[in-house]
């Protein structure tokens, strides 16, 4: 099946997760509190749990469900997902806020996994996919790794596994857990210009989208 999948909009994108590795970020034991008052909405504060292994805050924000933040990371989880655009650009706006209150200059990573999900007619059709990746007779593959050759400066890894739908017709599909990240050096102000560069990379039909194609082939 050749260019099964032409936009990334054809596929359903139920979680997607943003992560920033920090440098020197042990302000954070100090600053916690700062990060919460930061969250404040109507001068109530938020549900949040705070120790000295990290810092939880239950939807800081629309379109974020949760935001973790240690001495060592940024995370943030979204599911309702408008576009790929708007959240990249909310989290590159609060990591750079939250990391001028923890006066962190450097960071060391930044990564973004997300969750693509392909729907069959039916389950016969979700069996002839996975029947390409059988290795071993009478086997079936329940997950299948792989490394992506970006051709870019960041990395990305792949998983493919198959899933039912919880909904009245167990509609079935595939997943495709895909996680890019780049390592380095980096300041802030960078973060954004990178999530532009794998956003770009995600709806590229020389990129991710050749690569589930390819899957179909």
């Amino acid at each position: 099946m050749s260019k099964a999948i032409q936009k990334l909009n054809k596929l359903k994108n139920p979680e997607s997760f943003m992560q920033i590795n920090t440098i020197k970020g042990f302000k954070y034991v100090d600053r916690a509190g700062e990060i919460v008052n930061a969250y404040h909405k109507n001068n109530s504060a938020p549900q949040f749990q705070m120790g000295l292994n990290g810092l939880v805050i239950e939807q800081p924000k629309d379109k974020i469900d949760e935001l973790k933040i240690t001495a060592q990371v940024i995370w943030a989880k979204f599911s309702e997902i408008d576009s790929l655009d708007s959240i990249s650009t909310l989290f590159a706006k609060e990591s750079e806020n939250i990391l001028k209150i923890l006066e962190v200059e450097k960071i060391s990573r930044i990564g973004w996994r997300n969750y693509f999900v392909h729907e069959f007619l039916n389950k016969e059709k979700q069996d002839e996919y996975l029947k390409k990746f059988t290795v071993i007779k009478d086997t079936k593959p329940t997950v299948v790794r792989l490394d992506i050759k970006t051709g870019k400066d960041f990395n990305a890894n792949l998983m493919l596994q198959p899933v039912i739908k919880n909904d009245e017709n167990k509609t079935s599909g595939i997943l495709f857990d895909i996680d890019i990240f780049q390592n380095g050096e980096f300041e802030p102000k960078d973060i954004s210009k990178l999530l532009r560069e794998f956003r770009q990379y995600l709806a590229d039909e020389n990129g991710f989208l050749n690569v589930v194609n390819n899957t179909f082939e």
